[in-house]
């Protein structure tokens, strides 16, 4: 009898431990809740749903819908099976009489903090579609997505889906996102594509990204995102510096066979070529695509998106050297769009991760639009003509 009420006693000690473990979790958690709001304010809960494609890259989870919320407002998202932000599914072959424009980006292009009918590719095919074009406009935008990704992903899925022009959105973070892949490098001046895939944290992120437990703190929690979104920044600030100095040693390679160093390079330097090296990538991934487009004779339009800084709104793309006449190549700045509505409209949400709104959206697409229209990039007879200076 002893001995068994020793072990009643026990198992009455191990739950009362467990409860009170629990309860104390419980309790730290709300903590940890209260204190980042009251010292960080709401934090922007974005759950990415990004997971590994076939194709060897990574897409939006397909099926997924999932709930955006910052301190300036709440959007949901759908995705549909081929893991494009919209509430249709698409067929590689298209309905008789359709044109087709693909929409690659990265947050900006699927529309973060805003509802998927505000978003530039929908009001683009709007605009389209009032002056009589019978045409789809699929968002195949990624978060975090760059031109490396975009171009493989161009190369790989989304050119099945038989595309009648390709609209590509331009933001700085390109420069080093291209970088962070690791999928193409520049050597004697070539670009060079260097792996098959790139699927950031591997099968951990993979993992996790899928996983409804994870995206329901990413969504719900403001502790949680928090920690998330600094331990991210570690690791991508890790993996660019690993990447960018493979960018560089091919460079310094390079550059070592006309010059003679007496001494290294001092520190100022470096921030001048690492960029350098970055801006000849991002050129020469673009001009990848253009050619991809251009064998095809499928028009490809590059959208600008500025940055926004205290002085006003810096367009990133027009410090590159891509050539910009190039026959079947078109370019839109839209810094030029949106310079006469700096202080009298919101361009960008300013308690986030400033993307757009929907009145920079609104006009974005409407500036594509404009764009086809006047030049006849969905008419046949005319896809293959030179552009006029846009």
């Amino acid at each position: 009898m002893a001995k068994s009420a020793g072990k009643e006693r026990m198992k009455q000690r191990w739950l009362q431990g467990l409860v009170a473990l629990v309860l104390g979790c419980v309790a730290a958690f709300f903590m940890a809740e209260g204190l980042v709001l009251l010292f960080y304010g709401e934090q922007p809960k974005f759950p990415r749903h990004v997971v590994e494609a076939p194709w060897g890259l990574r897409y939006n989870d397909p099926g997924s819908k999932y709930r955006h919320k910052s301190a300036d407002g709440t959007w949901w998202f759908r995705i549909n099976r081929q893991g494009m932000r919209d509430d249709r599914d698409f067929s590689y072959e298209k309905p008789d009489g359709m044109k087709r424009i693909i929409s690659l980006g990265d947050s900006f292009t699927i529309g973060y903090e805003v509802d998927v009918d505000q978003t530039f590719s929908a009001v683009l095919e709007r605009e389209l579609q009032k002056a009589g074009h019978d045409v789809e406009v699929l968002n195949a935008g990624v978060s975090g997505f760059s031109n490396a990704e975009e171009a493989l992903y161009l190369e790989r899925e989304l050119l099945k889906y038989d595309p009648d022009l390709v609209v590509l959105s331009f933001y700085s973070n390109d420069l080093t996102d291209n970088a962070r892949t690791g999928l193409f490098r520049m050597k004697d001046g070539n670009l060079q594509e260097v792996a098959e895939t790139y699927i950031p944290a591997g099968p951990v992120g993979n993992f996790l990204n899928r996983s409804w437990f994870f995206n329901l703190l990413s969504e719900r929690s403001n502790a949680f995102v928090f920690i998330k979104e600094r331990a991210t920044l570690i690791v991508k600030a890790e993996i660019v510096r690993a990447n960018q100095q493979t960018l560089r040693d091919d460079q310094e390679a390079e550059t070592a066979r006309d010059r003679v160093y007496d001494s290294p390079k001092s520190s100022s330097q470096l921030p001048t070529e690492q960029s350098n090296s970055k801006r000849q990538l991002a050129d020469a991934i673009l001009q990848r695509t253009y050619e991809q487009l251009r064998q095809r004779t499928i028009p490809f339009i590059i959208q600008s998106i500025p940055t926004k800084t205290e002085g006003g709104l810096v367009d990133s793309f027009l410090a590159g050297e891509f050539d910009l006449k190039q026959p079947g190549f078109y370019f839109v700045s839209m810094r030029d769009h949106l310079l006469p509505y700096i202080g009298r409209e919101q361009l960008y949400w300013e308690r986030s991760h400033r993307h757009w709104t929907p009145f920079t959206h609104d006009k974005s697409g409407r500036a594509l639009a404009d764009l086809i229209l006047e030049e006849q990039l969905l008419e046949p007879e005319t896809r293959d003509v030179h552009p006029t200076d846009n």
